[in-house]
C-alpha cells in the first residue's frame, strides 16, 4: 500500500545500479542520497520530512506505550466545567505503563490494576488473573447451581429476543428501552463473572467493547444511570482488570457529569448522554433525594480508577451541602424532595426510609466505609438518623408484634406503611455494626425487620408485595395488610440483600432458608418457559398475571445476592474489602 506518496522501488536509483546487483559504497550511496534529495522540489521535500517525522512519533508510541487510553480529566474550574456541560468531546490520551503504576501506588488500591497493555491482549476477556483481584470459584453446592440455572435461563431469554437492548418482555418475546444502553448486559455482567459463567462474560464483554455507544441523543435518568450503567462498568473493570471497563466507564462518567448545572451542588435529575445538556422533570424543580445523594460511590470511584478528583468533588459537594443544611426538624431524617435550583428542601413531604429518600441513609455509612472511614460526619449523621428512625418510625404490628419501619405523611402523621425497598435497612444496620462500631442494637433492629421481611413473603405464591401495610390494632388478627394496588411483584432484591448481611454478620442458617424459599417461588410463579422471568401482578393468587418486564436489577441483584447468600464459603468478596453499591455492583474499599 503506497501510505507515504512514494513511487516503486524501480523509481528510487539511488538504493540499486543498474544491473541491480552490485551493492554502493556507503560513502558513495551517502553521497547520490543527498544528490536526489537536493534535486527534489522544496515542497516535496517539505512534505517527505513532515511525514517521515509523523512515522517516527508514531512507531515510538507504538513501542513505548504500554497502556490503554484514559479519558482526560475534567478540569475543576467553572471553565472546563461549562464546557462539560456544553458537551464538549471526550479527549484522550496515551499514558505510559510507569505513570499507570505510580497512580495505582498512590491511590492504595486493595484491588490490583493492570500490569500492562500487551499482557490484556493475550487474556481472555474474562480472565481472572490471581494479582489481588478476587478469583471466583463458581458454585460449591445445588442451590447455588439452582440460582445459577436461574440466571443463565434468564440470560437466554434476553438473548433471544433482546439482545443490545435494555430489558426483556419475555410475555411478548420482545423488549423495552429505558436508557438504549444494552441496560441488561451492563447491569448484569459483573453477576455472571461472580458466578463463573464464561460464555456469558465473553458474550457480554465483546458487546461492551464493540456495540456499546453513549453517543445518543436521549434524556436518562441520571441516579439510575449512575447506579446501574457507570456502577455496573465500574465493577466489571475492578473484578477482571480489564481496561476497556474503565474507559466505557470514564466515558459514561463524562456525560453523566453534565448534570451537574453551573456550579450548583444538586444535580438536576436528567441528563442528554450526547449534549449532556440536562433538566429537572417537565412537572417539578425537586429532584428526590435519593437520586441526587446515591451516585457518590461511583463517582469516587471512578475518580480513582481515572486519576480525575472533579468527578468525586462534583459529586461529594451535595452530600456536603445536604450535611450543612441539616435535617434538624426530624433529627437527621430529611424531607424526600430537594429543589435542584435552589438547593432547599421541599418542606411538609414525606419521612420515609422507602421510595425516594432510601439509599440517602444507606450512603452515609458507605461513603464512610469507602473512604476508610476518614470522613466523621458521615457516621454522624448516619448515626443520628438512625437513632431518629428508631424514635420516630420504628413500630410493632398487632398482634404478633414484628416490628417495622413506617413513615410520616407530610412529615409528622404516621403511617404503618413499609416499601419492600425498606428492607434494604437491615442489612445496613448489619454493616454499621459490624464494621463502623454502631451500637448492639442496631444488629437486634436489624434481624427484626429482616423477619418482618420475611413475614412478607408469606404470601399464596411465596412472592413478597411491593408494599405491605402494618396493623396497630389489637382487636384485629393480621399483622400484615396487603392493599390491591401494592400486590405486584417486581422480583426485588432488597429481603435477600438483608439477609446475605444477616448471614454474613450472624452465620445463621435461617436466612439461607429464608433466602432459597423466596428463589423456589421466584422459579415457579416467575419463570417464563420461552426465557426470562416476568414481575407479577398479585403476589396473593397462584393464577399468576403478568407484567411483561424482566427488570434489570433480578439479574444484577437478586440473583447476585441469592448466589453470594447460599454460598458453603462466605470468604468471597469480604464485606471489610468491598462495597456494594445500591444496585449490588461490589467496588473496592481504599484505606487513603
Amino acid at each position: 500500500m503506497n501510505r507515504l506518496g512514494l513511487g516503486r522501488e524501480s523509481e528510487l536509483p539511488f538504493l540499486v545500479t543498474e544491473d541491480g546487483a552490485r551493492r554502493k559504497t556507503i560513502g558513495g550511496l551517502r553521497t547520490a542520497i543527498a544528490r536526489y534529495w537536493r534535486s527534489m522540489p522544496r515542497l516535496l521535500r517539505s512534505i517527505l520530512t513532515i511525514l517521515l517525522i509523523v512515522a517516527i512519533v508514531f512507531v515510538g508510541s507504538t513501542l513505548t506505550s504500554s497502556s490503554s487510553p484514559i479519558v482526560a480529566p475534567i478540569s475543576a474550574d467553572l471553565e472546563a466545567q461549562a464546557h462539560i456541560n456544553n458537551g464538549n468531546e471526550i479527549m484522550h490520551q496515551k499514558v505510559e505503563a510507569a505513570q499507570e503504576e505510580e497512580l495505582r501506588e498512590k491511590e492504595g488500591a486493595v484491588v490490583a490494576e493492570p500490569a500492562a497493555a500487551a499482557e490484556e491482549k493475550q487474556q481472555q476477556p474474562n480472565e481472572i488473573k490471581q494479582d489481588g483481584r478476587p478469583v471466583f470459584r463458581g458454585p460449591q453446592n445445588d442451590r447455588q447451581r439452582a440460582v445459577v440455572a436461574g440466571f443463565k435461563h434468564a440470560w437466554a431469554g434476553y438473548k433471544a429476543h433482546a439482545w443490545g437492548h435494555d430489558q426483556l418482555k419475555p410475555i411478548s418475546k420482545s423488549f423495552s428501552d429505558w436508557f438504549d444502553t444494552g441496560l441488561t448486559i451492563v447491569d448484569s455482567i459483573d453477576t455472571a463473572i461472580i458466578m463463573g459463567l464464561k460464555e456469558e462474560v465473553d458474550e457480554a464483554t465483546v458487546w461492551i467493547r464493540d456495540s456499546l455507544s453513549f453517543e445518543k441523543d436521549r434524556y436518562v435518568n441520571f441516579f439510575e444511570a449512575t447506579i446501574r450503567v457507570l456502577g455496573g462498568l465500574l465493577s466489571a473493570f475492578h473484578l477482571t482488570g480489564d481496561t476497556m471497563f474503565r474507559d466505557r466507564a470514564a466515558d459514561v462518567g463524562h456525560r453523566l457529569a453534565g448534570a451537574f448545572q453551573g456550579g450548583r451542588p444538586v444535580p438536576l435529575s436528567d441528563v442528554n448522554l450526547r449534549t449532556r445538556a440536562a433538566k429537572s422533570p417537565s412537572w417539578s424543580d425537586e429532584s428526590s433525594l435519593s437520586e441526587v445523594t446515591t451516585v457518590q460511590l461511583e463517582f469516587r470511584d471512578l475518580s480513582r480508577i481515572t486519576g480525575d478528583k472533579t468527578f468525586e468533588e462534583l459529586a461529594f459537594n451535595t452530600s456536603k451541602h445536604i450535611h450543612e443544611i441539616g435535617c434538624a426538624k426530624h433529627g437527621g431524617l430529611c424531607d424526600m424532595y430537594v429543589n435542584a435550583k435552589t438547593g432547599a428542601f421541599k418542606p411538609g413531604t414525606t419521612i420515609t426510609f422507602g421510595a425516594r429518600a432510601d439509599s440517602y441513609y444507606e450512603y452515609l455509612l458507605k461513603q464512610y466505609l469507602q473512604t476508610g472511614k476518614t470522613i466523621e460526619w458521615l457516621l454522624a449523621d448516619y448515626s443520628q438518623s438512625m437513632s431518629s428512625m428508631s424514635q420516630l418510625l420504628l413500630r410493632e404490628s398487632e398482634p404478633s408484634k414484628f416490628r417495622f419501619v413506617g413513615e410520616l405523611i407530610g412529615g409528622d402523621s404516621f403511617s404503618p406503611k413499609m416499601d419492600h425497598l425498606v428492607c434494604f435497612l437491615s442489612g445496613t444496620l448489619v454493616l454499621g455494626k459490624l464494621y463502623a462500631g454502631q451500637p448492639d442494637d442496631h444488629l437486634q433492629i436489624a434481624k427484626d425487620l429482616g423477619a418482618t421481611c420475611h413475614e412478607m413473603y408469606k404470601t399464596t405464591t411465596g412472592l413478597a408485595p411491593e408494599i405491605a401495610h402494618f396493623n396497630l390494632d389489637a382487636s384485629k388478627a393480621d399483622d400484615v395488610i396487603i392493599k390491591p394496588l401494592d400486590s405486584h411483584c417486581l422480583l426485588r432484591p432488597e429481603a435477600i440483600e438483608a439477609w446475605f448481611y444477616l448471614y454474613r454478620g450472624t452465620g445463621d442458617k435461617k436466612y439461607q432458608e429464608w433466602g432459597w424459599a423466596a428463589f423456589e417461588a421466584i422459579d415457579k410463579y416467575a419463570r417464563i418457559a420461552g426465557g426470562g422471568y416476568s414481575s407479577v401482578n398479585n403476589v396473593k393468587t397462584t393464577k399468576v398475571q403478568y407484567r411483561d418486564l424482566m427488570e434489570s436489577f433480578l439479574l444484577a441483584e437478586t440473583f447476585k445476592y441469592l448466589y453470594l447468600l447460599l454460598a458453603d464459603d462466605q470468604s468471597e468478596l469480604p464485606l471489610d474489602r468491598w462495597i456494594f453499591n445500591t444496585e449490588g455492583h461490589p467496588l473496592p474499599i481504599r484505606t487513603n
